[in-house]
């Protein structure tokens, strides 16, 4: 017979990929080690089915009733494998909102990139080259150094900095700031109140009579051991940011250092995931070196539902360990 722990431990796998947004799912994606597993959903699912597969083997060798518990177990792990190999950002049932399907507005080219501080004019000029964007929210990007990089480009007179705003608990040592580049055709931007993250957030409005959404760069904590209960935090600010979108045309876009399974971020409201919305999945992002299904799906472009998805895409520029997510939007 199956013991108490093992049937606890398999509804709590069901739980974790199966509901990820219910509460109790939310809760167990942020403790440690559940939410490193979860971030990187293709190699855990392989994980869990060649498990199945090795339980399945070893209870071949065991006793009658064994064997059935062994097999009970095996089809368990194979099916909580298989469930985050079919679904890596989250089961249809959570899917959270969907976006527009037939707007008349402009469009525009949202490009995130978390560049680790290794910006160059050739990396801006390659972004420029393969994805043309209009707006690009750079993670980890100095301000001296996107100013540099940008230098005869239409983005040199939008840049717009969080190197002193926009911290949860003030400006973390040894981690560059958020920026936003804005390209001249998108016309005049202010800085907008932001919600503060723990490495920054940036967030523009349409200045003047100019219409547009607002447009919010995010960089997260990562859910390193020692950063956990700031990774939490943030992710609960993430959660206020999906509530205030109710309020009209926005656009959240960074590295978020988390997967649609991640807490709230598994129970969106009105912030719709851009990947989702493709035809295709979009791959994960990090880190580059990796084959696709492993990479950790981290660098979101979020929008309410009122904007619709044309395209999205990831690129590999330069020296970061991330790659670029880049997506084509049409405004309402």
């Amino acid at each position: 017979m199956l013991t108490a722990g093992l049937v606890l431990a398999l509804t709590v796998g069901v739980i974790a990929v199966f509901l990820p947004q219910s509460t109790p799912g939310q809760w167990l994606s942020t403790r440690l080690l559940f939410a490193q597993v979860l971030a990187f959903p293709g190699l855990a699912g392989a994980g869990l089915v060649l498990l199945g597969l090795g339980v399945l083997a070893l209870g071949q060798r065991a006793r009658a009733r064994a064997q059935a518990g062994a097999v009970v177990v095996a089809v368990m792990f194979a099916l909580l494998g298989t469930g985050l190999l079919f679904w890596p950002d989250g089961p249809p049932w959570a899917a959270g909102p969907s976006t527009a399907t037939a707007n008349a507005g402009r469009e525009v080219r949202v490009t995130v990139f978390n560049s680790l501080d290794t910006l160059t004019a050739a990396d801006v000029q390659h972004l420029i080259a393969v994805v043309n964007p209009d707006v690009l929210v750079l993670l980890e990007a100095s301000p001296a150094r996107v100013r540099t990089a940008l230098v005869g480009t239409a983005f040199a007179q939008g840049v717009h900095e969080g190197d002193d705003a926009g911290f949860s608990r003030g400006r973390p040592a040894g981690v560059a700031p958020t920026a936003i580049a804005m390209h001249s055709r998108m016309g005049s931007h202010r800085p907008a109140v932001p919600t503060p993250m723990t490495f920054g957030t940036v967030a523009l409005e349409p200045a003047g009579t100019l219409e547009g959404p607002l447009i919010v760069g995010v960089h997260t904590a990562p859910p390193l051991p020692r950063l956990m209960d700031s990774w939490r935090a943030d992710l609960s600010r993430l959660q206020e940011m999906d509530r205030a979108a109710a309020e009209g045309p926005m656009i959240v876009a960074g590295d978020l250092n988390a997967t649609l399974r991640h807490g709230p971020l598994a129970a969106r409201t009105h912030l719709a995931d851009t990947a989702r919305q493709c035809p295709g999945s979009a791959e994960g992002t990090w880190p580059a070196s990796a084959p696709p299904w492993v990479r950790a799906p981290i660098d979101h472009v979020l929008v309410t539902d009122d904007v619709q998805v044309l395209s999205c895409g990831t690129v590999q520029v330069g020296a970061s360990d991330h790659l670029a997510y880049s997506v084509e939007l049409r405004l309402p």
